[in-house]
């Protein structure tokens, strides 16, 4: 299942988090952060029909304090102090401290606060761009009972290239200077942003598809299953996602779970996580991607992934002795049910190249409104109030730092 995912992901306001966590007292077992069980066979039949598509949005990347209470249990050994038992040893001889309950999140402990301390703008960005229906990652579920309980459910995701609140998208063309922009019909004026209401439109990336056809999706599961009202998909290393932060973008390849929960009506998901082995040298070419074109600055950076890695790149080549590859990463997301709109876009998502010719200089932005709150003295001479206008009331708000964990 290989795929580039070219998702704007937006990261915004998670106040519905309140205390609750990926692991559930009623779905782990062993007093760890292990998914929920397969539930019986019988649970799941050949004639179970119902379809849902899910835009995902919210993702989590400012964990702070609360890294250690979102994620899973990947390796199964719960390490407190560096005398208990680990996959492996970080490249300063030492095996890395899980989170609560054994969850492997070295990445939202240690590299993300690096990322959102170089990029300020980065969570602004994705938010605003997520607003604007630009690279929306699409969960489309079939084969479902509808109900709390299914043994077995096809699972598809999709890149949007862009999307709109419009309830006739026969009446709109692509047009813009690279092709991507999604305008009304006659005019050139851009098609109104999804409403985030659950009747949006989203137009799937090419990309995500075989020869145009919506229905071979690149990355496509039949190995998931609902446990509780909780859907579990497994997630392959050879699928990648994209977020586009704005001027840059973050590719993350990984090997673990896309893990939702379904509302009792099935028309949002109230919560879910990505997470999963992120090898170390994946992290490492992303840094590229998002911005940091200085080879010192690269460097610093490796150095503080290669001390921090918590995993081996491969679940079960348990080495205790030897140097992990990969580190433990989680984000979390909610989503809202959404449309799919009959026609793939004609152009894939452009993906951004900030380092081409950078000269080793850093490309972020700095001009949003996290940094005029918290670093008024960072934002560039040029950075006008109407530029700071354009993040203003997205349909998902710019985020705020998580009170609770997942």
């Amino acid at each position: 299942m290989r795929l580039t995912i070219h998702t704007a992901i937006s990261v915004a306001a998670l106040v519905w988090l309140s205390g609750c966590n990926v692991y559930d007292a009623n779905l782990v077992d062993s007093g760890s952060a292990s998914l929920p069980a397969r539930p019986a066979a019988d649970t799941s039949s050949g004639e179970d029909a119902i379809e849902s598509t899910f835009a995902l949005y919210n993702f989590s990347l400012d964990q702070g304090e609360q890294w250690r209470r979102f994620g899973l249990d990947l390796d199964g050994l719960v390490t407190n102090s560096i005398e208990d038992p680990a996959e492996c040893l970080a490249a300063n001889g030492r095996p890395q401290l899980d989170g609560e309950k054994g969850i492997d999140n070295s990445f939202g402990q240690h590299v993300l606060p690096t990322v959102l301390n170089l990029a300020s703008c980065i969570e602004d960005d994705i938010a605003l761009n997520q607003a604007r229906g630009l690279g929306t990652l699409l969960l489309q579920v079939r084969g479902w009972n509808g109900t709390r309980d299914d043994a077995q459910v096809d699972v598809a995701i999709f890149a949007s290239v862009d999307g709109t609140s419009l309830d006739d998208v026969s009446a709109t063309r692509w047009g813009g200077d690279d092709g991507t922009s999604l305008l009304v019909l006659g005019s050139s004026s851009p098609a109104p942003a999804p409403a985030w209401d659950g009747g949006d439109f989203f137009f799937v990336d090419p990309d995500s598809v075989i020869d145009g056809d919506l229905g071979q999706p690149k990355a496509r599961t039949s190995d998931a299953y609902v446990s509780k009202g909780r859907l579990v998909v497994p997630v392959d290393a050879e699928t990648t996602f994209l977020f586009r932060t704005g001027l840059g973008s973050f590719p993350i390849l990984m090997n673990g779970f896309l893990i939702a929960d379904l509302s009792e009506d099935g028309e949002t998901i109230t919560k879910g996580l990505l997470t999963g082995r992120l090898a170390a040298e994946e992290v490492i070419s992303s840094l590229f991607w998002l911005g940091v074109c200085d080879e010192g600055l690269r460097g610093s950076i490796v150095t503080i992934v290669r001390d921090n890695l918590d995993l081996n790149v491969t679940k079960g080549a348990a080495e205790p002795d030897n140097a992990c590859t990969a580190t433990g990463l989680s984000f979390g997301f909610m989503g809202l049910r959404a449309l799919l709109a009959p026609t793939v876009a004609p152009v894939s998502l452009p993906v951004p190249t900030p380092c081409v010719g950078a000269g080793g200089a850093p490309t972020f932005n700095f001009c949003c409104p996290s940094v005029a709150a918290n670093s008024s003295d960072l934002l560039p001479s040029d950075c006008s109030v109407s530029d700071l206008s354009a993040y203003e009331n997205p349909a998902n708000p710019i985020p705020v730092p998580l009170v609770e964990g997942f």
